[in-house]
């Protein structure tokens, strides 16, 4: 083995948190912390878990039932059912004169808010159409201007 390339290794007690097991062994980590066991210092690395505490080592693993959940669901589906109907029923009952104008007012508002926007749009359509043969006027002028110099610098 080569000097100065390895490191160091320490006795060490790794001690759970949770369930205040020791582990000892050895390790290249260190610590403040220093506990003497049969008469040799270990330094003391605390961890929050190992098989001592971890509940699939333990037998104390919770599981679920896919059922519980499917169940759970399938209720919380009825319940948003049962709420959308409950809003319907509340408009449908709803038939009085009052109720009834508001009802047509909204409709009429959205009928013409809908009509003025379709008008809004064929005139910017009208707008983009007046510009774009503008455009193409003068691309084409410009085309023919350019071409006309070509052909009269080709013949000197």
């Amino acid at each position: 083995m080569k000097d100065k390339i390895h490191p160091k290794v320490n006795p060490v007690v790794f001690l759970d948190v949770m369930s205040s097991a020791e582990f000892v062994a050895t390790s290249t980590l260190h610590s403040d912390e220093i506990k003497k066991i049969n008469g040799i210092d270990h330094f003391v690395i605390r961890i929050e878990t190992s098989s001592a505490s971890h509940p699939f080592y333990t037998g104390n693993q919770k599981t679920t039932s896919r059922s519980n959940q499917v169940a759970k669901y399938l209720e919380k589906v009825a319940k948003a059912q049962k709420g959308n109907q409950k809003k319907v029923k509340v408009i449908e009952e709803d038939n009085t004169p009052k109720a009834i104008q508001k009802i047509t007012k909204t409709a009429e508002k959205n009928t013409k808010t809908k009509a003025a926007a379709k008008e809004a749009a064929k005139e910017a359509a009208k707008t983009v159409a007046k510009k774009t043969t503008k455009i193409t006027k003068t691309t084409k002028t410009t085309s023919k201007k350019i071409s006309a110099k070509k052909a009269t610098t080709k013949k000197k």
